[in-house]
């Protein structure tokens, strides 16, 4: 008797097609994996300098080597790898059933990366990373492929330096962490003065102490709690994937991470001031040899409690929520027909791959990108005397040094007259591009509130007009009497570019940037251009309505003198 031939007809194991489509399998998993290699770390993608290209993984080594707060973001592609091969026996079987919604994310992400490449600027490329990774997982692998390698894309993002983000973030970050932490000193007994993002000691009419005697900290960028929140993030989203089994659990120990960086440095912040009050600043934070700060081992130790804190809090919040809140994962298996996961053209969607990542280099080898950095828009030599003003020198200060690239320059004069006396300062951005702050970030961390922020325009008689922003401040400051008083303030200030052309704030500039470098081949070396008029305060404590208006007026008057000495013709 002939047995029926059922067996035929069934559908073949996951494994079994998997083993099938080895071919395919091989060639796309190593097409993906060319192209990211190529075009993350050996494309020649960006001048991190004015002198030379490197590639979008070579940029990032080189901020690293320059800051080893970044160094997290190296670790990232190897923990990414690691993640993955700890589904391999998942992936393994999963047939490569690839998608057609990949191609538009593809052509976007590639379409990024030659923008980028264009306009000379890393970070679209790092968009283009992301999203070129999710294209080649949905072209070649398909929607299930993306299901189970959702979060090692995710986490991805890390590898990134998130420079624009630190840049936001800092000052909120270095304000909240000074505040904090002088509650705390005055709640334990140690009576400090905040000011903008420094702590100084009180002062003591008794023991003769005037204030800062025992102690000045300031709340410094490495302070502020924003490089350890981005490495704590990571460490806070790998661990809660690999220990919690749902989402809601581990997006509140991804969150934790932000207030648990913030408790770390208010600690830091807490032993650094008792260790000078108990050891002296020597011990507690260094000695200044020329200029340069010397951090002790005691301020390095303290350093660590950041990473001490927030791990420890990390591990206790881990643990109540997986007490609490954590639940079994749901299975992932979707009752489908194995053998309906593989999708018919899995060479066309190759081969589309292949053709999308070709044209787009191909654009990129034929792109003009063979242009010069731009001379700088202005000479730095200020007068120092112009016309009723006189004006003394004022060079960049040991902290400015620290915090800025050695090649920035500062060029500072305080000009002065009996009724008025304004601060006039040039930046100039060094060897690495888009090295200025904006003084809206700079100021607070002085102490300075912003009260408006507004555009202003300034027509200097002979047909040019600078396109600035006016600030008005203000801040409390005690007097030697102990009475509390409200200076006030304003500042104009606006980004120079080598050709002639302003821009009034920030994020302006940076556009101008890419605009400028992608249309018209042109790298600024953008100045910084700022006037700081101090507002005589009021002896009966009544504010002068007009005392603001006059100051920017006589300072738009100072500005028409200067600027045509300055601007380069």
């Amino acid at each position: 008797m002939m047995r029926p031939l059922l067996r035929m007809t069934e559908p073949s194991s996951p494994a079994n097609q998997a083993a099938t489509d080895q071919p395919y399998r091989t060639a796309a998993l190593a097409t993906a994996a060319v192209a990211l290699v190529l075009l993350m770390g050996v494309w020649p993608y960006q001048h991190w300098d004015f002198t030379e290209r490197s590639s979008v993984i070579g940029g990032i080594i080189r901020k690293a080597q320059q800051d080893s707060e970044w160094w997290f973001c190296l670790v990232t592609p190897f923990l990414v790898g690691w993640l993955i091969w700890r589904m391999r026996k998942e992936l393994r079987v999963l047939p490569l059933a690839g998608s057609w919604s990949g191609a538009p994310v593809l052509m976007f992400g590639m379409l990024m990366f030659w923008f980028g490449y264009k306009a000379d600027t890393a970070y679209p490329g790092y968009i283009a990373g992301q999203f070129i990774t999710l294209g080649l997982i949905l072209m070649l692998g398909g929607v299930k492929w993306l299901k189970h390698l959702f979060f090692p894309w995710a986490f991805l993002a890390f590898t990134w330096p998130m420079l624009p983000l630190e840049t936001v973030l800092a000052v909120p970050l270095r304000m909240l962490t000074a505040k904090a932490s002088g509650i705390l000193l005055n709640l334990i007994g140690v009576d400090v003065v905040r000011e903008g993002t420094g702590l100084h000691s009180a002062a003591n009419e008794v023991r003769g102490l005037a204030q800062g005697d025992l102690f000045k900290l300031d709340v410094e960028e490495p302070c502020s709690g924003i490089r350890s929140l981005f490495s704590l993030m990571m460490i806070s989203a790998l661990y809660g994937w690999l220990t919690l089994k749902s989402w809601l659990p581990r997006g509140i120990l991804f969150a934790s991470a932000i207030p648990l960086a913030m408790l770390g440095n208010m600690v830091r912040m807490v032993m650094l001031a008792l260790g000078s009050l108990w050891f002296g600043t020597e011990f507690a934070i260094g000695r200044n040899i020329d200029d340069h700060q010397e951090m002790s081992f005691f301020h390095s130790l303290a350093g660590f409690t950041v990473f001490g804190v927030a791990l420890t809090g990390m591990f206790a919040i881990c643990t109540q929520l997986e007490k609490r809140l954590d639940r079994s994962r749901a299975s992932t298996s979707s009752g489908e027909n194995p053998a309906e996961l593989r999708a018919p053209g899995n060479w066309v969607h190759l081969i589309t791959v292949i053709a999308i990542l070709g044209g787009a280099l191909g654009l990129c080898a034929v792109t003009n990108t063979s242009y010069e950095v731009e001379a700088a828009g202005m000479n730095t030599d200020m007068p120092d005397v112009l016309g009723t003003f006189v004006s003394t020198e004022q060079p960049m200060t040991s902290r400015e040094k620290s915090m800025l690239n050695e090649d920035v320059q500062i060029v500072r004069r305080l000009y002065s007259k009996p009724e008025r006396v304004i601060l006039a300062t040039a930046v100039l951005s060094g060897g690495e591009k888009r090295s200025l702050h904006s003084p809206n970030v700079c100021l607070p961390a002085q102490g300075w509130l912003i009260g408006s922020e507004t555009p202003l325009s300034i027509d200097l008689g002979d047909g040019r007009i600078i396109s600035a922003t006016l600030m008005s401040l203000h801040r409390d400051v005690l007097t030697k009497e102990g009475r509390r008083i409200r200076a006030r303030a304003v500042n104009i200030f606006w980004y120079l570019g080598s050709d002639g052309t302003t821009s009034a704030g920030y994020q302006q500039h940076v556009l101008k940037s890419y605009v400028d470098s992608f249309f018209k081949n042109i790298n600024h070396r953008w100045a910084l251009i700022s006037f700081f008029v101090p507002i005589k305060t009021s002896t009966g404590g009544i504010d002068d309505p007009y005392a603001e208006l006059g100051a920017l007026e006589d300072t738009k008057d100072f500005i028409r003198e200067l600027m045509p000495k300055l601007l380069v013709k």
